[in-house]
């Protein structure tokens, strides 16, 4: 009797352990599947923030792009500008410039005309003079002749006073070449110095306009700032969650099949068929 009672208990006790066992499964069942499905949620929410944060920043360089882009253009049109204007004063600078250039160049044109004229008329002036010496000159040496003449005609006669003419005026001769002589020498020079003073003036008119400014060319226009092409941009692919590792599920049935197995056998260990046995 007291064997069927332990395989009873025996029998009670598989089934209590397969109940047990079959509870502690369930719950590490449970346990898992929270931690998985806590484990997608964060990378759910972190698939999330990073997409979001693609997504903002890919606005945010769009955004800056253009307002650099417009920063730019704006700079440029305003150095654009700026440099136009300077253009444009220079230009009047230069107009200036070369206007001063060839009034004083005119200026220096008609000083070496004047300063031309005032040699030349010096230089004849000189010419005239000595012309006027040389017929003075002459005037005197025919004079002192013909007085020479008559003396040597009162004082003496025949032979003795022909030869004394002639020398007298052998010695007229040699003074009116000697007279020539000058006069063509002083008339040489005069000419030289009238060569020279045109040669100077066409020196000086040529060194006058090469120092004059050339007049200014019209620069070209500067070419206005364009906008540059909106380039092409790519938004990030979104970012997929990725899967949390599956949890190991453990048998909740295979617990009670055993305990109720364990039972079985307990059972089947005790002799039915005498219930009135008594144990030795």
């Amino acid at each position: 009797m007291i064997g069927e009672i332990f395989g009873g208990i025996s029998a009670v006790s598989s089934i209590v352990g397969g109940i047990f066992g079959s509870s502690q499964a369930s719950k590490a069942n449970a346990e898992a599947k929270a931690y998985q499905e806590k484990q997608q949620a964060l990378l759910n929410k972190q698939a999330k923030i990073t997409n979001k944060y693609n997504k903002e920043k890919f606005e945010a360089d769009v955004d800056n792009y253009k307002k650099m882009a417009a920063y730019n253009f704006d700079t440029a049109v305003q150095k654009w500008q700026f440099d136009t204007q300077i253009q444009a004063i220079q230009a009047k600078t230069d107009a200036q410039k070369a206007l001063m250039s060839a009034e004083n160049t005119q200026k220096q044109l008609t000083f070496n005309e004047v300063a031309q004229q005032q040699a030349k008329s010096q230089n004849q002036l000189a010419l005239d003079e000595a012309m006027t010496e040389d017929a003075f000159a002459r005037q005197d040496l025919l004079v002192n002749q013909l007085q020479a003449q008559g003396q040597a005609m009162l004082g003496q006669a025949g032979k003795v006073m022909n030869k004394k003419v002639q020398s007298l005026d052998a010695q007229v001769g040699r003074d009116l070449a000697v007279l020539d002589a000058s006069l063509t020498g002083q008339i040489n020079q005069s000419n030289l110095e009238m060569f020279d003073i045109t040669l100077g003036k066409y020196a000086a008119d040529a060194k006058a306009m090469a120092s004059m400014m050339l007049t200014p060319e019209k620069m070209p226009d500067i070419p206005a700032p364009t906008k540059p092409p909106m380039p092409t941009f790519v938004a990030p692919p979104k970012v997929l969650p990725g899967m949390a590792s599956p949890y190991q599920s453990q048998s909740v049935a295979m617990p009670l099949i055993q305990g109720i197995g364990g039972a079985a056998s307990s059972l089947a260990s005790i002799d039915w068929s005498n219930p009135n046995k008594k144990d030795k």
